[in-house]
């Protein structure tokens, strides 16, 4: 009888199954799945936001009588350029309040509301000219031009072109601080000499002083020159406001009466050839101690403005060692060296 051969069934199967083995063994691979593309790092877009432009730096200066000497322009545009800043000139003493931007403000004459200006803009340092009262403020400071300092060196001047000391003032009572600067007059020239005495007669000690009230008129002021004349007074200080042509035709008149030259001395607001001489403020000096501290922003300072020989009509008169002489004196009196109301 018939008997199935299990071991030859097993090693068919077993062939087979190798066979069927080797055969996937051979078949294409199955494609692995693509990676993922990185895309390129994206650098961030800076967006930048528009500041406001600041506004530049400057320096206000304000002549309302257009007085700034070419000298005074030339030192503030040096120091603005040395310091970044512009320079702006106006002749409008109503000054708004003022930004940060207005780091300085010159006023070459003090403005009626200066309180109130000064107050209005407290980051700016403001400098004054004039005859004022410091008061306590960190953003004021003052370059003193005091009237009874033109009349002590107009005195002081007087007295060094005279002749024998024959000098003489002609001021007003009721003019402003007249007093003051009548008294000022006489210490400048008293300032030379002491009780200056003359070497010929008639005696008498100089310096003389002619005073009338403003209303008074020509003719009362006529009869104070003939008593000088008769004092032979050849050397005259005298005060703007009464500084007409009339009066010196009148006095350079005298030169006949009294066998000698007339010199005069003014101020530079009554100009005239007929002066041998006429004086003025400088504050240049001044400004140049001043105007450093400012900037940074220290204020609450006080100078003394300079009084000078702004013009010298005779310089065989006003010679060069008197010029000397009288700058020494006006440097110790804007110093504070010397006090015009009262002299040893």
């Amino acid at each position: 009888m018939f008997k199935p051969n299990h071991t030859g069934n097993s090693i068919l199967l077993a062939l087979l199954a190798i066979l069927l083995l080797g055969l996937s063994g051979c078949a294409k691979p199955t494609d692995a799945p693509p990676l993922p593309t990185n895309s390129p790092p994206v650098t961030p877009t800076e967006v930048i936001t528009a500041e406001p432009t600041a506004a530049p730096a400057k320096l206000l200066l304000v002549d309302p009588a257009g007085q700034a000497a070419e000298e005074l322009y030339a030192y503030l545009s040096s120091f603005g350029a040395e310091n970044a800043l512009t320079i702006e000139t106006i002749t409008s003493p109503e000054l708004p309040p003022q930004g940060e931007e207005t780091k300085v403000v010159i006023f070459l004459a003090e403005p009626a509301n200066l309180t109130d200006i000064v107050a209005a803009s407290p980051a700016t340092q403001f400098i004054i000219v004039g005859d004022v009262d410091n008061s306590p403020q960190p953003n004021l400071s003052v370059i003193r031009a005091a009237g009874e300092d033109l009349a002590f060196m107009g005195g002081f001047l007087a007295m060094q072109i005279s002749w024998d000391w024959r000098v003489a003032g002609l001021i007003p009572t009721d003019t402003v601080m007249g007093a003051e600067k009548a008294d000022a007059f006489e210490n400048g020239a008293r300032f030379v000499c002491g009780q200056c005495t003359p070497y010929y007669a008639p005696f008498v000690y100089f310096p003389l002083l002619a005073q009338e009230p403003m209303q008074a008129g020509f003719d009362a002021w006529d009869a104070q020159i003939v008593n000088l004349a008769q004092h032979f007074v050849n050397s005259f200080y005298i005060d703007p406001a009464i500084s007409t042509p009339e009066m010196l035709d009148r006095l350079k008149g005298l030169e006949d009466d009294i066998y000698n030259d007339v010199n005069l001395v003014g101020l530079s607001v009554a100009a005239d050839e007929r002066y041998t001489a006429i004086l003025a403020f400088d504050i240049l000096p001044a400004l140049q101690v001043l105007l450093p501290q400012a900037l940074a922003g220290s204020g609450g300072q006080t100078a003394g403005a300079h009084v000078v020989i702004a013009v010298n009509n005779n310089d065989q008169v006003v010679t060069i060692a008197k010029v000397d002489n009288f700058n020494r004196m006006a440097a110790d009196l804007a110093a504070g060296i010397i006090y015009p109301l009262s002299i040893p």
